[in-house]
């Protein structure tokens, strides 16, 4: 009768323990306040202990034909204390439960007839047998450690589940092993020694939950290949392993579609993919459809663990693959529209070259299902964006500085028919051929370097020869252009310029030192002396303490030394003059505003006279190829 009672004793812990695992697997918690550090949700898991331990009570007493009507009140009583949220006196509640039934059973007179006496001796055997039978059943094991592996894996705190396990597994060894055969324990020994591997290994993966996760995997598989039935470890196993195979599966299929449409094709499952897939299911086939021994089921175990983690990397390479390829579209597209944005559609059919040569690339190379391949097809198509991207953003600022000094060559046009009385439409064309030329030329300059013909530094050093010898020669193109028999040696500006025939070209100089030079070349082919009295490039504007004088018909060049601040030009550091233009002793400059150092292939400026007239003027950058801005050309 001893026995008896503690193998019901360890019986009911056993279910209150799988219980309160259970309840941790599935989370469960409490806004419950209390006093203290209890823990809210130990609280609830001790509620359900306690009130399952009750309800066999009443189970038993029923059994034993004692009423147990006093006990099922308090139950009901403590079930309305949890529902209002008072676990404490629910728990109270519930123990004095069970202390009433204990009561009752050993105060209860079964003695009074023979058949309650016979039935009572049964049903003691009965119990008897089904409690050890339950309590060693590998299925019951298997159940409890399935419970704990799976509280595990949505848990925190995965060491204290663990102990608890174990601790509950090794008392019902020691306590039952004074009883029962030692091969009795076959079972039990192995789902101790399963948790023992889940403890280290968990231990052993530190912070990576997908190491983690999958090892709580194996030890799910070892376990129901060692303590489930043959006619369940099939559709066991299935549960366990496939809602991760077809993840994997899943996440390889989603990243193909993908891949396809982004390539407008069918790209098929990497063989090497296929492959590794096809090792998962051949490392299951053994553990599904075969009675193996415990070392084999670890070695198929660990088998399937790794070719797992091998697809797995496999696909999350694939994914990356396509995401990164996605990238690669996008930059042609946006290459694309800052160009036709820009006005320089002309260009965009080298992007779509390009952009077509990178996908049929990547086509053979994905349908190859050789990474390597794929990796240098990506990495060659990258360099070419970032190539072409710097290459639209100098073609870009290119063309916006030739569109501004396209404005410099109409107003000289216009000028000059002015003063020699050209009308018509003979101007408008004028513009119109010189407009063509000049953005014909620069756009040539421009396709030679897309499409690979010259560097983008030799792009940069032809655009600035060129534009630098149209803009000193803008008057005598112009001239040309008019049908003025003698090129002048300078324009007419439009309403508001200087009509007095001062003309002026720049040069900005940067130093392999840092230092910046402005010089302006000036011609004067009038009969008078003229006063510059300031000058302004950019934000920039600079006036002088006395004004500069240019001799009558001369031509002469004003040089300025800037000062230079964190890459932006702030004023002037000096000042000389030679030729037809002269200056006064002490001259002093003062600027306000400033010019930022940065790549065009020209800037606007303006000549100030001290009658009140201005001049504009172009300025070309000359840095050599050794102080250019760094396009990643060098």
């Amino acid at each position: 009768m001893r026995f008896l009672v503690l193998l019901i004793i360890m019986g009911i812990t056993l279910l209150g323990i799988i219980g309160v695992t259970t309840l941790y697997a599935q989370g469960v918690n409490s806004s419950i306040s209390v006093n203290g550090s209890v823990n809210p949700t130990g609280l609830v898991a001790s509620y359900y202990v306690h009130l399952i331990i009750a309800e066999h009570w009443v189970e038993a007493l029923n059994m034993s034909g004692i009423n147990s009507t006093a006990i099922i009140e308090l139950i009901n009583e403590a079930r309305f204390y949890a529902d209002a949220g008072n676990y404490l006196e629910a728990i109270n509640t519930l123990n004095n439960a069970i202390n009433l039934a204990a009561q009752l059973m050993a105060g209860a007179r079964i003695n009074s007839t023979q058949v309650v006496i016979s039935n009572y001796a049964s049903f003691t055997s009965t119990v008897n047998n089904t409690v050890v039978s339950n309590l060693l059943s590998n299925e019951t094991i298997a159940n409890f450690t399935l419970r704990a592996l799976s509280a595990l894996s949505r848990s925190n705190n995965t060491t204290y589940l663990i102990n608890m396990s174990m601790a509950v597994l090794s008392n019902e060894e020691e306590y039952l092993r004074p009883y029962i055969p030692p091969n009795a324990l076959l079972g039990l020994n192995t789902a101790i020694n399963a948790l023992n591997m889940a403890y280290s290994e968990l231990m052993s993966a530190g912070y990576n939950s997908t190491i983690k996760q999958l090892m709580i995997v194996k030890i799910e598989i070892i376990t129901i290949s060692l303590l489930t039935p043959p006619s369940v470890r099939a559709h066991e196993l299935s549960q366990v392993v496939m809602p991760y195979v077809a993840l994997l599966s899943g996440n390889a299929s989603r990243a193909l579609n993908q891949l396809s449409m982004i390539l407008n094709t069918t790209i098929p499952m990497p063989q090497q993919l296929t492959q590794c897939m096809s090792r998962i299911n051949e490392s299951l086939a053994p553990l599904m459809n075969e009675s193996l021994s415990e070392p084999e089921v670890y070695v198929k175990a660990n088998d399937f663990i790794s070719n797992y983690i091998a697809c797995l990397g496999q696909v999350r390479a694939l994914i990356n693959e396509v995401n990164t390829t996605q990238l690669m579209v996008i930059g042609f597209i946006n290459i694309t529209r800052e160009l036709s944005g820009a006005g320089l559609s002309n260009l965009t059919p080298y992007m779509l070259s390009s952009y077509l040569q990178c996908r049929q690339e990547l086509i053979n190379a994905f349908s190859s299902g050789n990474a390597t391949l794929i990796g240098q097809i990506l990495n060659q198509c990258r360099l070419k964006i970032h190539n072409y991207e710097e290459e639209a953003y100098y073609a870009i600022w290119v063309m916006n500085s030739t569109r501004n000094y396209l404005l410099y060559v109409n107003s000289t046009v216009w000028g000059l028919a002015r003063r020699y009385g050209i009308s018509g439409v003979t101007p408008m064309l004028c513009y119109v051929r010189l407009n063509n030329s000049i953005i014909g030329n620069i756009t040539s300059i421009l396709k030679a370097m897309f499409n690979g013909t010259i560097t983008p530094m030799e792009a940069q050093a032809l655009i600035n020869e060129y534009l630098s010898s149209a803009i000193n020669s803008t008057p005598s193109l112009a001239a040309g252009c008019l049908g003025i028999p003698t090129a002048p040696h300078t324009y007419v500006p439009m309403s508001g310029w200087a009509s007095m025939g001062l003309g002026a070209s720049g040069e900005l100089l940067m130093s392999y030192n840092g230092g910046v030079d402005l010089i302006i070349n000036i011609t004067n082919p009038t009969q008078e002396n003229l006063y510059i009295s300031g000058f302004s490039i950019g934000r920039l504007a600079c006036t002088f303490s006395s004004a500069i004088e240019v001799k009558a018909d001369s031509q002469g060049t004003l040089e300025l030394g800037l000062s230079v601040s964190n890459g932006v030009i702030t004023g002037v550091s000096s000042l000389s003059v030679s030729g037809g233009v002269e200056s006064s002793q002490g001259i002093t400059v003062n600027c306000v505003g400033h010019l930022p150092i940065m790549y065009m292939p020209a800037l606007s400026g303006r000549l100030y006279l001290s009658n009140g007239l201005w001049v504009p003027f172009f300025v070309m950058i000359n840095g050599g190829t050794n102080t250019m801005i760094n396009y990643g050309w060098w």
